[in-house]
């Protein structure tokens, strides 16, 4: 069992403020030991997409459920079940890993290896009767943990897609872009550091909500 609690802010980032970034903050951190990953992810939702729309309107509190894998997965592969709740800027995930396969085919009764975050999984389930797989998000992300201190992450993201049809954890033809820019998000467990602060001050970068998932919808609605 996996369980995470911390606080994350989201930047978007331009091309130019990007490099910039890059270049000012190499003394300060190093690549994360899984570098360079493709994130493959698969939204569940109600029939309404209850879960999407609420966090649309940005409330104190929200959760969601998912599933993930960092590359393509077979469906033999182990996968990970990520049920995430967020709660006046401060995030808490639970996850299990279960096989991609039975997952996809009845996230209701496959089976997971840690049966106690399995049964909050299950929980929610039966909360929001019944939900389902609902959009594909894939990206490639980059990691970087800070220099003097390994709870502070960076990750960016870049190539963000998404699709609403044949949802499986694999890049497909399908594929429509959710954005062009690139999002930076920042992961600490308390304060950020000063010469952090003052960095993203440099490059005029400063934190907005933004959801990958709530912006594939949006796109979808309007037709983009």
């Amino acid at each position: 069992m996996q369980t995470f609690r911390r606080f994350e802010k989201k930047y978007l980032l331009d091309d130019d403020q990007y490099r910039q970034l890059m270049v000012k903050l190499k003394d300060h951190v190093k690549p994360d030991k899984f570098f360079e990953t493709q994130i493959r992810s698969i939204y569940y939702d109600t029939n309404n997409l209850q879960l999407i729309r609420r966090s649309i309107e940005k409330p104190e509190y929200k959760e969601k459920l998912r599933i993930r894998s960092y590359g393509e997965a077979n469906d033999d592969d182990k996968i990970y079940v990520e049920f995430k709740k967020k709660l006046d800027g401060i995030v808490y995930k639970r996850r299990t890993k279960a096989i991609c396969k039975d997952v996809i085919e009845d996230i209701d009764h496959c089976a997971f290896q840690d049966e106690q975050v399995g049964k909050e999984i299950r929980y929610a389930l039966a909360y929001y009767e019944k939900l389902r797989p609902a959009f594909y998000i894939g990206c490639t992300r980059n990691s970087y943990v800070a220099n003097d201190d390994d709870e502070l992450r960076i990750t960016f993201d870049r190539d963000i897609r998404y699709r609403t049809r044949n949802l499986n954890l694999r890049k497909s033809a399908e594929d429509k872009s959710v954005t062009d820019k690139t999002v930076m998000e920042l992961k600490v467990r308390d304060a950020m550091p000063l010469w952090l602060t003052e960095i993203l001050d440099d490059v005029k970068a400063y934190p907005r909500g933004f959801s990958k998932v709530g912006t594939a919808f949006t796109k979808e609605i309007k037709g983009e």
